[in-house]
């Protein structure tokens, strides 16, 4: 007998570009290519056996987040972290991370909300540790991006978290602000679980917005 059951259609393979554009955005975050390192597309090319088309692709790319600096004919760098760059990021985190809550509460499931606030939770315990609570806080919002089902949205937000991540992975918490975090946390749990839209979208901004710049 023939079976009528379809054949499995493996996953399309991601696009060269996109391979090299994660890879350098990994190393920008973990240090491997410091600030300030100047990127030549031929030897990254030669690096990663490809062609130096899909290396300036790449390149472009990391530019338009501000992970890389580009001047024509004359070099390509890493940028540095100021503190401005931070204070921008944080302002654009909470307005983004508000809006895909706003549009997530309103269309998760019951299960999910469950979710969601278990993610929350970890928020709070994370706090002591700027790499541990910057990762909390983008666990949480990648998540809800996912849940909000609008693919230009999580689309912007996937490509800008490699930037966000750079930038905010080391951002601490003054000990002054931590009451206020975890009233914050805990008052967005209950938001999300009851489906207030505004509190939620409200109480993300304002998390954000409670975040210190190291000195």
């Amino acid at each position: 007998m023939i079976s009528q059951s379809r054949p499995r259609i493996p996953p399309p393979k991601p696009l060269l570009a996109e391979t090299i554009f994660v890879t350098l955005a990994e190393e920008i975050i973990s240090g491997e290519l410091a600030a300030g390192t100047r990127l030549r597309d031929m030897e990254l090319a030669a690096r990663m056996y490809v062609s130096r088309v899909p290396v300036r692709e790449a390149l472009q790319r990391l530019e338009r987040i501000g992970m890389v600096e580009m001047s024509a004919g004359r070099f390509t760098r890493v940028t540095e972290v100021t503190d401005d760059l931070v204070e921008q990021s944080l302002l654009f985190a909470g307005l983004q991370a508000g809006l895909v809550t706003r549009i997530a509460v309103d269309r998760m499931s019951a299960d999910d909300l469950l979710l969601a606030a278990a993610l929350v939770d970890r928020l709070p315990p994370a706090l002591p540790d700027p790499i541990a609570s910057s990762g909390a806080r983008e666990e949480l919002y990648s998540f809800l991006s996912l849940k909000a089902d609008n693919p230009l949205q999580h689309a912007m937000m996937r490509e800008t978290s490699f930037a966000l991540r750079r930038n905010l992975q080391r951002t601490r918490i003054d000990a002054s602000a931590v009451p206020l975090l975890r009233a914050n946390c805990a008052s967005l749990r209950e938001a999300i679980l009851s489906r207030r839209t505004d509190t939620a979208e409200s109480l993300v901004r304002e998390q954000h917005a409670i975040l210190q710049v190291n000195p």
